[in-house]
């Protein structure tokens, strides 16, 4: 399980406005480019997460609206990498470049995931069994992008930041405070509505449950839950939901798959009994399954747009 000392983000979507300002703040601080796209109805946009595009506002619309609202109304989710303690993309990584990486030298374990395109081999392994389908690949950068919890703000790297002389001269003169606040990640400290928090993950689930009792109670929203506590070991990612998780489009029950197990544990290179050659058939043919399944699902997502 994970540790309660681990660095997790907030995301209540109770208070979610659908502005999207988290997820320019993550392409601007992670200097991503853009993805040309184009209008298919929706708010949405892009409609798939990309190389470029780590984060993106989910918009979805119940069939069935709450009695309170009669005319649109979205159950907004925040969608990226859930920095899995039990992290598929690591189990099934080959080569070492997915890893879980400490956020400060204290830490005794940290589990904020990434992956370095200097080690990666270009598998698609980790693309295609992660239970969010959460990591995309690039071809032209040759790895695996993710969000990253931003890393570097929350590990308070100086090379992360601008000193004085670099910083524009415009933003020190637009800006109150012209500096990135170095100990929160760019999303959370962009967001306007009070939807995102950050902080360890005992502190976000105090504030998570705290939030679900005053919504159950004062709101009347019966179906309100807290979403990460316990899913693949803990997610680093924590949901106040007001309603349940396939409404916001995320998985009731995530889970690793049993190919990714016996992979981890029979074929991958290092693994303790990679000698066993039948069983590691059976364990190859399972995860191949299971990848294949997955890259179909990932097909038929990209023909429906985004890209």
């Amino acid at each position: 399980m994970a540790n309660p000392t681990d660095k997790a983000i907030l995301f209540d979507a109770s208070k979610c406005t659908g502005c999207r300002a988290c997820q320019v703040a993550c392409k601007n601080w992670n200097q991503r480019g853009y993805t040309e796209t184009h209008n298919e109805g929706t708010y949405e946009n892009p409609r798939q997460l990309t190389a470029q595009c780590w984060m993106r506002i989910l918009f979805n619309e119940p069939e069935e609206r709450p009695k309170s609202d009669d005319e649109i109304y979205w159950y907004f989710t925040k969608y990226q990498c859930m920095h899995c303690t039990d992290a598929t993309c690591v189990k099934v990584c080959p080569s070492g470049a997915t890893k879980k990486h400490k956020v400060t030298d204290g830490d005794s374990e940290a589990y904020v995931v990434k992956t370095d395109p200097k080690q990666c081999i270009g598998c698609n392994y980790c693309v295609a069994t992660c239970p969010f389908q959460a990591c995309r690949y690039d071809e032209k950068e040759k790895g695996v992008f993710r969000c990253v919890l931003c890393l570097d703000r929350i590990s308070q790297d100086p090379a992360a930041f601008p000193t004085p002389e670099q910083a524009s001269p415009d933003l020190e003169k637009n800006a109150k405070d012209p500096y990135p606040t170095r100990n929160r990640p760019a999303c959370v400290q962009t967001c306007t509505s009070g939807a995102l928090s950050f902080g360890t993950r005992e502190e976000m689930l105090a504030k998570a449950k705290e939030r679900v009792e005053f919504l159950k109670k004062e709101k009347g929203k019966e179906k309100a839950r807290v979403y990460g506590e316990d899913e693949l070991g803990g997610l680093h990612y924590i949901y106040v939901l007001e309603d349940s998780p396939d409404k916001y489009g995320l998985p009731e029950k995530p889970t690793v798959p049993a190919g990714v197990t016996i992979w981890e544990t029979l074929i991958k290179p290092g693994a303790p009994w990679g000698g066993l050659a039948l069983v590691g058939l059976v364990a190859a043919a399972g995860v191949g399954y299971v990848i294949n399944k997955r890259n179909e699902g990932l097909e038929r997502q990209a023909k429906g747009g985004g890209e």
